[in-house]
Parts: C-alpha cells; structure tokens; sequence
C-alpha cells in the first residue's frame, strides 16, 4: 500500500510537471486545467489520508516543493488554487512544524502566499476558504521567517488582513489563523505603526470583549497584538484616548479572581505587560491612577506574594505601580551641600567659584562640579554620567600624540629641596675614625607634639562659630536634636568644655573622663620624653604575636601586666606620660579588651620573634583629642566621634558576605508602595536636619572645632524623648560625619538624605552618622533615598558597619558588619537636571538596610565603610614618629602645603639611618632608589588609608624584611591628598567642588594645593635624575571585589604607536617590566586579584595621576592600586568573606614584601628574602610557604597559571559595564537578588 501510494505520488507530480512546462508558457488548454485540477486533488487526497511519512517524503524532495508553489504561483484556476492551497497545508502540518516551515520559507512560499492573498481580495469573487487556508499556511510560516512582517507589508496585505478580522469577529475558527499571522505583522514595529493609524486597536478590544472565559487562546494573541501594537507611543495613546484603560484593569482583576489555580498566568502577564507599555505615558499613568489602578494591582500581587511560579507577575505589577506613583523631589530646599567653602581666586581656573549657586531645587548651574562630566578615574563611576563613551572621533583628531605636560621651571622646583633632608643634611666626613656601626640622626617633624598649636586661620571670609548652638544640648547626655528651647540654646556655648566623668552602669566604675582640650603644656608630653606605653591586650594580631615571641618579649609582658595591675579593674592600659598624670590617663581608657576567641590568621607566624609592629602602639585617646583640636573643618563639629576617639578597627574573625533571601529586595518595593498607597500611615517627622542648624545659627555657624570632647559613654541607658517622640536620634556633626537629614516615616523605619560633597550638589555615597535612642531587638529600616549610581555592592553582598559603644565599654570596641534585608534599587525621588549633567528623567536609588540593635539605649556609628579621618593620620603619624626606632629608621614628617581649609599635607620619609657618616655609606643612602605612595585623594575610599597604614606600619617595623626594605629604597609618601574632603565627609571631591584626580594634568596651586605640590615633589625628582622607581597611588573601589591594580601598557594605549611613554625606550618596543608586581602580589596575598587587573591607557584618564605620573614624570611602574569595599571573591581562604582593617592593613605589608622582589633586580644586591604566604597550602598552582624570591620571581615572570592577559586588559572598564546591565534597571527594574 506505502508502495502504490508512493508511486501514485511520483506519477502526480511527473503529470504536474509535464503540465506545468506549458503552464509557465502560458500555452495551457482547458483539458491540462481538468488534468491540473485532478493531479492537485488526487496529492490532496493521498496526503490528507495517509501516515506521515508520505507528506515527509513531499516536503524531503525539492523539485516537488518547487512545483507546488509554481503551480499555486502560475496558475488562476480556483479549484487548482484551493487543491494547491490545501497541497500545502498538509505538508506544513499543524504539530511540530519547525523544520517543514523551514523548507517552504527557504523556497520563497511566504511571498508566493502574500501574492496569492493580495489577487483574492481584488478579485471580487474571491474564495473565502482559499484565503483562510492561505492565512493558516503563513500562520505556521511566521515562526520560521524572520522577515516575514517586512514581506507582508511589501506585499501590500496588511490591511486584508485586518479587514478579515473585522468581518470575522464572531468566527472563532478563522478568527484563530486571522490573529496568528496579524500578531506576527505587528511585531514590526513600523508595522504596529501603521496599523495603528488604521484603526486597528477597537478591533481587537472587540475580540478581547467576544472570546468571555471560553476561547483563551484567541484572548492571548489579542492581548499579544495589544501588546506590540502599544509599544508605539501613538498607539498607546490611542488606546489612552478609546479609555480602554479601566477594561484592561477590570479583565486583569477579573482574571486574576477566577484563575485560582494559576493556569491562566499568560494571560493576566499579557495584561499587564499592555499597562506597562500604556504607563511609559504620563497620560497613561494618570489614567491608570483614576482608575485605581495602583490599588489593584497591589491589592493582587499582595495575595500571591508568597508564590513562586508568580514572581514574573509580580515583578511587572511592581514596574507598573512605581511608575504610577507619583514623582516627588528630596524634601530639601536646595541641592547644594548644605555647607559651602568660598574658594580662593585662580588664574588657571577662573570659573572654579560656578558651583556656589545659592539658589533653589534647580538654581544650581550644571557646571557646578568641574569634574562632574568627566570620566570617572580608576574608581568606578558616581552615577551614569561618567559611563565610557566612544571618544573614537576625538581620537582620530589628536591620536597622534598625548597633551602637552604643565612644565614648571628648574628654580621653580627648587622649592623642593626642603623636602629631601636625605640628600642634604646628612654630610659625609672625610676622616671618619668611627667604627662602622649605626648612627642616630635627629628626625621628625619640626614641630614637636608638645606644641601643636592652632594656627590663624587662613581662610576668606566663611562660616563663624556660634556662641550658642542651633540645638539644645544635654551636659548630662551630651545629645541633640530638633528640640529647640532658648533658654538651652543660649547657655550650650558656654557649657560644653564642662568636665564630664563617664560611669559604667553595668559596672557602677568610672570609666572615661575628658577635661575639655589639653592645650595647656602640663596636658602634653615634653618633646624628650618618651613615655612608657601599655600594650593593648585586645589586639588579636598582637596577640599571636605575643605566643610567638620568646623569652626576651615575655619579660616585657610581664613587666606591661605588673604596670597594669595598679589601674582600676575596669580600665585598660594607656599612656603613662608621667607620674603627675597616671591617674588621668587610667580613667581616659576604656574597659580592658578581651582577645576573641577567632582570631583573624594574617600569616604573621613567618616573621622574626624579634620583630615589633608599629601597630602595638596604636591608639592613643589623649593623644587623639590633641591632634583633633588643631583640625580645621567648613563645618563645626559638636562632638568627638568615639569609634575615632578610640581607635576602633573591624573584628579579628572573618565576617562572611550578606546572602540574602529569595525576593528581598521585592518585599522592599512593595512597602515603599504602601507607603505611597496609605500616606495616612506614614508619620513623616523630621528627626534630624542640618540645613535647619545651619539656619538657625546662621552667620553664627562656625567651624572651631578646638573644644571638642565625648560624653557617650555617659549617655549609655538614658531615654531621650524630647516633646514625647521615642524615635531615634541622629547626629553627623564630627569629622568625616555625613547625614543631612533623617525622617521618621513608620514606627520602625527612617529615610537618610546624605550631604553631597562641599560647593557640589551631588556625589552622595559615603556616610558616616551617630544613632541613638533605640529599643533592643526592635528591627529598624535605615533607607538611604540619595544615591546616584545605577548599582552597587549591597546588592551583591556587602554590609554597612557599625560600633556600639556599650560593646565598646564591654571590651570589645570594633566595628562589625551589621544589616538584613539589604539590597539597592531605584526610587520614585527625581534628579534635578543640573545635577545630572542636564539628563532630564533620571531618579535617585535608595540603599536599604534592616538592623536590629542589641543593646537598648545604646548609641552606635553606622558608616559606609570603616572610618578613617585626618585626626586619626595625625594620632598614628605622632604616636610611629614617638616610638619608632630612630637609631635604625630615618624619618621624617614634613608639612607639605596647606589645604584651601587651611590643614597642613603631610608628607613622609622612610629610609634606613646609614651605618655611619663614613662617604661611602652616605653615598649608599643617597644612591637608593625612590618609591612614591599617595593615597585618600577620593575621601569617600577609607579603605585606602587602612592600606596606607598598614604600608607604613611595617615600613617603621623592626622586621629583617622592613629593614632590608629601608636599606634597599628611600620612601616618599603623602598618605592623605585630600584631608579636607575627608574632615569634611565628602565622597570624591574636595572642598573646591572638584575631583583631584582629575587635576594631575595642570594643577592650580589655590585650588588643587595638594596635587600642585605632590606633582612638583615628582617634577623635582625627575629634574635631579631620582625618578621613582615605583609609583602608586591607593584608592578604593565600590563595584568589584578583591584588591588589584591597575598600571599603564603602550600597546593598549588609546594612541596608536603610542611613544611617548617610558615603557617604549631605545630599541625596545616595550618594558614589560610593570606587570611584575602585580604578579608577585597575586601570588603573596590571599586578598589581590590578578584577573581584576589591567593595563589600559585610555584618554579619559590622561589627567590623572597614574597616566601622568606614567608619560610625564617617566615611571614604568605607575599604578592604582584598588581595594573593595565589599570582601573577597578570589579563591583562598578569605573567599565570601567581608573586607576587613586587618586584611587591609596586610594588604600594606604585602605590598612591601612585593617591592623587595623588585629588589633583586633593579638594586643590583643579590640578597633574598622569603616570605610567609597567605594561600591555601591546597590551592593548585600557588606557591608554597618555602618559596624564595628566584623561585618566585621566576614563576611570576613565566607567568604561570595567570590568566591570558590579552582577554584581562580590555576589562580595565568593567566597572562601566555594569552600566550595560543597568539599563535593566531603567526600564524593567529587575532584582538582583531574584536573579540570582
């Protein structure tokens, strides 16, 4: 039977052909029409009854195709149309039609279709079965054809199309095929455009309104068709205008009432993606909030919240309500910082002062920020703005060659001699009778820390200190809030230097007492004292050290526990600076600090047992309140923070990385909807604003800040509820505080507005504030409604910090890493234009977080990251320069320049003493090579002083390495080059409204001190032939994980045949050289990536410090160095875990250690120095604890087990990538958390 029907089938198609010749000729007789018709009847027939195989067969043979469709092509007769029709029907079949469509649309039937439906409708006798059939063949077709919608349109049948629909509306058959192939002509959207205009939307309003409950797969490609239809702005507000708004919302709520068993989800999400589409028009939002439509889709999506297989539902009703909600602006007055600094007049820069526009909401200039349209620096970007763009055409104009350099003249320069007493002071003797031993030479600062002294301040005109806060302030408690009372506010000035004595009320003993400033000279130490310090017992890493050390360190234990015995029980050791002041001293302490029972494993078991860290001897309170008297600020402070004042770090054990639940971050939206849905819930206090102190104090409102004390500890256990309110109180008015204002809007939770940077009015992500007044085991909501970029790492795990200071009077005063339900997203708060850089549309994010507090009435410090401010550089610079080893270390603390505000820059030396003034050694030390570290231009990136301070804590150590590392290099470091921004709790600019590291290229000397006076110590370097061998500058990043470099590679310049660099000298095309260190600290520390590492030297970084430094001062080794916010993803034993001030701080050692690989090489010595290794012993491919330098060297030379760097280099930019993704956020608002 198979055989015959086959046969039968050949001898068809054989009689086809024949005929068909004649056809094309034109030269058919009525008996070949006869034959036509009985050959395409009798296929029909066998294909239509037998098995599959024979219409397998048909569609297999291509001549067979081919005739068909010439046949159906040539042919006018109608029943041989309708028997070719049918023909091809039965070949595409009507299950599992993917690959027969295939054939057919590779053999042009579409268009052959298209032109047979265009003949019927102009031909008045036209078969109304032919047509159907024709549109049920191209229904299946359109799965397959990619350009099927352009054909229809060529083809001129678009509109046939619709007028069959129209006149099937009650024949759900044909309706079916109708709709199929209608869905696919409006997914073009110059089709959906067209269509449109021809009334096409009623039609299908009149489908949605026949199909009831029954027919639900012809209400889905209604809805489809709506939806593609109303992507067409046009469209959508046609359907606006029909008023099918309130049909879409009932059929939505209907469907979801009777669908209970969810089968039906394709339909209530094609709804809604309509609405979606309608509300991207603010007529459509207005309608759809008329129509309740908020209501319900929250009254819905409230039911199913809980379900899984609704989360896509879900997910659009939450796009859709947000937009419906209404746009408000921060509920501030002006945008502006609320604090302003009067910049000083420049030359270079004579538009510096636009960004002190007074006025409104929208009265800031756009160019307010003169960094604010620049691409962002190696750190990521502050909002969308700073996104790399294609500088191809600016390329191609000036590609040839790099910008001119600033040049500064020799006698210019030679300003700069001051600042190199290695080179000199130290004078050589001739005849040196001395043996060959170590020298001491007088080193330091000039001025000794027992005369600090505040000097005149050199400020224009400003802010003035008030003799009365804007607040009242208890003597008792030390807090304030927006409780105003005149009485309090006149006597506050002339109250708070009293004398205040802490009482532990756990323990009933006193505990912390400040007498107000010590300026007096009885306060301070004399310059040749050098009092006997008390080693802290809480320091985990000290600790370790202490097991370790042998019996020469153990009598010294012994002797520091016999000095601390005849303290009260519940203090600590401190500084015993005399007799006269031991008393003093005890109760200035804190209650001892247990060591933790997990100890944090820096690997510090390689080092000498002789050894003594630099970090033993930090930090010391008095010492911090001295340093913080002379610290000059835009604003005034009213307190000393006390996470500062006592030098609280992170926790010694591992904190791993937030993993939070599956829809979190949804949970969140849906509340702040509520809030928008049921604003008689929200209380909408404000509890806290600065603007309002500001005010109130007016010209009064000045930054002395010489007067500064604690009294936290004092105000442990008292409830504060001024005029009734028990909500929590705030306060950020300390150095590197932000928080402009908070509001209390339900019972539990509070929106945070941050300040932007000084004179800008945008830039808000570091913060930094006080909170008190809590109930224990109470979770509150902290939204911060503020922020500008478009991601960030709480949303892949990152935590915020925080320091309770009853844990502090516990024993343990660390900052550890607090928060649930954390995640990021945007909001319904606008940016105005002028701080977008013009962007019209844009909103802020709010950066969300849950904490529950475990004391009641305590007072915690809640920051972006752990603090580190300028008073603190200045406590540990005093304290490393007081008990350093000076008969083996040189060094000198140098004020470089004043900031604008009027602080001195620091500026370091470190090299080792030589063994004698002997000519030769003198020349030995002056012959060492230079290393330049810079850090903190961005005062937002904390994380690079703990870096910065872990580098200089083992450059002053007596470890064998670090003297060898002295003996090797001689250190230039300025470790804060933007103190003013950091006093100032700016994120990345300083006071002169501008990004530093922006201003490499030309620096001002009023404007850019900092960067005017670094750039000369490299110009200066450079002119006497002492160009550094290293340069790097420290910065933090808040988009990436680990800690990594970025350096300066020719081939991957922006320029092409780029030259004019010092990697591309004599006949060498390029020094490789510069991916040396990177690769040794990939190996050496469990914290560095290499794969996050790049080289890439783009144009949009020609002005700042690692390109300058790299093409005009000449240094191969120019870097970045990088460290996350956030923790480590890098495989090892650190992987998941938070970042913490140890690993930061081991950060600095191992990048010391990296430079003594580099020593070997450049310094011509041939000594050694193994290290210990912070890898896991079973990680693959990495060296072990034994390694030595050849070793070493060798495998980060043949770059063993490193990633291909050709695939890394172009990822230099991959913080600007998630800009890409971000676009998600835009428009769809997608969830991390729900992703993945």
């Amino acid at each position: 039977m198979e055989r015959s029907a086959g046969s039968r089938l050949q001898t068809l198609f054989q009689q086809l052909e024949k005929i068909g010749g004649k056809q094309a000729r034109n030269q058919t007789s009525t008996d070949d029409v006869q034959t036509i018709r009985y050959v395409t009847s009798k296929i029909y027939q066998i294909l239509s009854s037998q098995e599959k195989l024979h219409r397998d067969t048909v569609i297999k043979n291509t001549g067979w195709v081919e005739l068909v469709l010439a046949t159906l092509k040539n042919t006018s007769d109608r029943t041989v149309l309708l028997n070719t029709v049918q023909i091809l029907a039965e070949m595409v079949g009507k299950t599992q039609v993917g690959k027969r469509a295939s054939v057919l649309v590779s053999a042009n039937a579409t268009n052959i279709l298209f032109q047979l439906i265009y003949r019927e409708a102009e031909d008045q006798l036209s078969s109304e079965e032919t047509m159907m059939l024709a549109h049920f063949v191209l229904g299946k077709l359109a799965q397959k054809d990619r350009k099927f919608a352009t054909k229809a349109r060529l083809n001129l049948v678009l509109l046939i199309t619709l007028n069959l629909i129209k006149n099937n509306l009650y024949n759900f058959k044909n309706l079916q095929s109708l709709l199929q192939v209608f869905k696919a002509y409006t997914n073009n959207s110059v089709n959906a455009s067209y269509l449109g205009k021809q009334n096409s939307i009623p039609p299908m309003f009149r489908v949605i309104q026949q199909c009831g409950r029954k027919h639900t797969a012809i209400l889905k490609l209604a809805l489809d068709i709506l939806t593609n239809l109303t992507k067409s702005r046009n469209n959508a507000a046609r359907t606006i205008g029909g008023e099918h708004v309130p049909h879409l919302l009932s059929l939505y709520h209907e469907w979801h009432q009777l669908d209970t068993k969810h089968r039906h989800i394709n339909l209530r999400k094609a709804l809604l993606n309509i609405l979606k589409n309608i509300t991207n028009l603010r007529s459509g939002r207005k309608a759809l909030a008329d129509a309740n439509g908020i209501q319900i889709l929250y009254d819905s999506a409230q039911e199913v919240i809980d379900c899984r297989e609704m989360e896509s539902l879900i997910l659009l009703a939450s796009v859709i309500m947000r937009k419906c909600c209404p746009r408000n602006k921060l509920p501030l007055d002006k945008l502006q910082s609320a604090f302003t600094q009067e910049l000083p007049e420049s030359e270079l820069y004579p538009t510096g002062q636009d960004g002190m526009n007074e006025a409104g909401y929208n009265g800031n200039s756009p160019d307010s920020d003169n960094s604010s349209l620049e691409e962002d620096d190696d750190i990521d970007s502050d909002d969308e703005r700073f996104k790399t763009e294609d500088h191809s055409e600016e390329v191609e104009d000036d590609a040839s060659e790099a910008p001119e350099p600033y040049k500064r003249t020799p006698e210019d320069l030679r300003m700069y001699d001051t600042f190199f007493p290695e080179l000199f002071e130290i004078e050589p003797q001739e005849d040196d009778d001395e043996p060959s031993a170590s020298i001491y030479i007088p080193t330091g600062n000039v001025d000794s820390f027992g005369n600090v002294t505040s000097d005149p301040d050199p400020r224009p005109g400003g802010l003035r200190m008030p003799t009365a806060t804007s607040y009242t302030s208890s003597k008792s408690s030390g807090y304030s809030s927006l409780h105003y009372d005149n009485a309090d506010y006149e006597s506050y000035g002339a109250n708070r230097s009293d004398s205040a004595t802490a009482i532990n009320l756990k323990t009933g003993t006193s505990v912390f007492s400040l007498d107000g400033p010590l300026s007096q000279s009885s306060k301070a130490p004399p310059p040749s004292a050098k009092p006997k310090l008390i080693q802290k017992s809480n320091s985990s890493s000290s600790s370790s050290l202490r097991k370790a050390k042998g019996n020469k360190k153990m009598s010294k234990e012994k002797k520091k526990k016999s000095s601390s015995s005849s303290l009260s029980s519940s203090v600590s050791a401190g500084l015993r600076l005399n007799e006269m002041e031991a008393e003093y001293c005890s109760a200035l302490c804190i209650t001892p600090f247990p060591s933790s029972s997990k100890e944090l494993d820096l690997d510090r078991e390689g080092y000498s047992s002789e050894e003594e860290d630099m970090d033993q001897y930090l930090h010391c309170p008095i010492r911090f309140q001295e340093m913080a008297g002379a610290t000059k600020s835009v604003f005034r402070f009213e307190k000393l923070a006390y996470p500062d004042l006592v030098g609280g770090k992170s926790v010694s054990h591992l904190e791993g990385l937030y993993h939070r639940k599956f829809g979190v971050q949804r949970v969140k939206v849906f509340e702040d909807i509520d809030r928008m849905i049921h604003p008689e819930h929200v209380i909408d206090r404000v509890v806290y604003d600065v603007d309002t102190i500001v005010a109130r104090a007016s010209s009064a409102y000045s930054p002395s800040n010489s007067n500064l004390s604690n009294r936290d500890q004092m105000r442990i256990g008292s409830r504060l509820e001024a005029g009734g309110s028990s909500s929590l109180r705030f306060n950020s008015q300390f150095e590197s505080g932000n928080l402009r204002k908070a509001i209390w809007v339900r019972e539990f939770e509070y929106d945070l507005i941050l300040n932007p940077d000084v004179n800008t009015n945008h830039h808000h992500q570091w913060f930094y504030f006080e909170v008190s007044n809590m109930i224990a085991d109470v979770p509150y909501r902290f939204n911060i409604v503020n922020c500008e970029k478009l991601n960030s790492q709480f949303n892949f795990g990152m935590k915020p910090v925080m320091f309770s200071v009853s844990d502090a009077m516990d024993g343990k005063p660390y900052w550890f890493r607090t928060g649930s339900s954390i995640c990021y997203y945007k909001n319904h708060f606008t940016r105005s234009a002028q701080a977008t850089g013009g962007v019209k549309g844009k909103t802020y994010y709010t950066a969300t977080f849950t904490v529950t507090f475990k004391n009641d009435k305590d007072i915690c410090y809640l920051a972006y990251h752990y603090p580190y401010t300028f008073t603190t550089l200045q406590t540990h610079l005093s304290l490393w320069e007081q008990y350093l080893d000076h008969t083996q270390i040189f060094f000198r603390k140098q004020t470089l320049c004043n900031t604008i505000t009027g602080n001195g820059v620091p500026v370091l030396t470190i090299t080792a003493q030589p063994k004698s003034l002997a000519k030769e050694f003198v020349d030995d030390l002056r012959s060492r090579p230079y290393i330049f570290l810079s850090g903190r231009v961005h005062p937002g990136e904390s994380n690079s002083s703990w870096v910065m301070k872990g580098t200089i804590d083992f450059l002053l150590s007596k470890r064998p390495a670090a003297q060898l590392l002295r003996e090797t290099f001689i250190f230039k470091i300025v470790p804060m080059l933007n103190p003013d921004g950091v006093i100032n709790g700016c994120h990345r600019c300083s006071t002169g409204a501008e990004d530093l590291n922006r201003r490499w290229d030309n620096p001002c000397p009023r404007l850019h001190p900092t960067i005017y006076h670094s750039k000369g110590l490299l110009q200066y370097m450079q002119m006497i032939g002492k160009v550094p061998l290293v340069f790097c500058d420290y910065h933090g990043h808040s988009r990436r994980k680990n800690i990594f470099i970025y350096g300066c590679c020719p081939t991957l310049s922006y320029i092409p045949n780029d030259t004019k660099n010092p990697a591309c000298t004599g006949n060498k095309t390029e020094d490789n050289s510069f991916k040396t260190l990177p690769r040794i600290l990939h190996l050496t520390s469990p914290v560095f990536s290499w794969q996050n590492c790049s080289f890439v030297v783009e144009k949009a970084k020609e002005t700042t410090a690692r390109v300058v430094v790299w093409r005009q001062i000449g240094v191969i080794r120019s870097y970045t160095m990088e460290s996350s916010y956030c923790g480590i993803d890098k495989d090892g034993k650190y992987k998941d875990q938070h970042i913490s001030t140890f690993m930061l701080e081991e950060m600095g050692h191992r990048f010391c250690e990296g430079l003594l690989r580099l020593r070997t090489r450049f310094s011509g010595k041939d000594q050694a120095v193994s290290f210990p290794f912070t890898e896991d012993t079973n990680s693959p491919n990495e060296p072990t604890q034994g390694s030595g330098s050849d070793e070493l060297l060798a495998e980060a030379d043949e770059d063993i087990n490193l990633p291909d760097e050709q695939n890394l280099y172009g990822a230099e930019d991959e913080e600007y990538d998630e800009d890409d993704d971000d676009e998600l956020y835009e428009d769809d608002e997608t969830y991390d958390d729900d992703r993945n």
